[in-house]
């Protein structure tokens, strides 16, 4: 090639040029940064909300059956309430509500209900016809799904309430 049109060498337009693709990279790390800082961030709030909102109705305030008996339906009915109005990450929610049915059947003496339920207990449907009649007045589709969710969580606990005094 002749240097004086202003081609360059042979060897400078044969080689490979290597891919631009640090600069790529580098961009894409840093948004995986940025969006993994902001997701942690949101995350610490939702979890601080979480723990003032559990104060305020856990530690804080009387819980129903410390001052009073609370039959099983109002149990599951109160703990159904207690995970929809949580402010928490959905997970730390339904985490919470069977510990909490738990605590309402362990303060009385449920032997009388758990003797009625039988081996209902051990059924998948144990609770199912009762969590359709408290979802009924609970408007909009994810609402309902939130409903179904923390009445099954609650449900579950009663069961295994009475599933661990039949083994005692």
């Amino acid at each position: 090639m002749d240097a004086g049109r202003g081609g360059g060498s042979v060897r400078a337009m044969t080689e490979p040029q290597p891919p631009r693709t640090r600069g790529l990279l580098l961009g894409i790390g840093a948004a995986l940064v940025v969006l993994s800082a902001l997701f942690g961030w949101r995350t610490l709030q939702q979890r601080n909300e979480y723990d003032a909102y559990k104060r305020q109705t856990m530690d804080e305030a009387d819980l129903p059956w410390t001052t009073e008996h609370l039959e099983v339906d109002a149990c599951v009915s109160w703990t159904t309430n207690w995970g929809m109005e949580c402010t928490g990450m959905e997970a730390w929610c339904l985490g919470e509500a069977p510990r909490l049915t738990m605590a309402c059947m362990e303060a009385s003496d449920r032997a009388a209900f758990c003797e009625e339920a039988g081996d209902a207990v051990a059924s998948t449907h144990f609770g199912y016809a009762e969590c359709e009649a408290l979802r009924e007045g609970v408007q909009g589709r994810h609402l309902k799904r939130a409903h179904k969710k923390y009445c099954a969580a609650a449900y579950r606990a009663v069961a295994e309430h009475c599933r661990q005094r039949a083994m005692q």
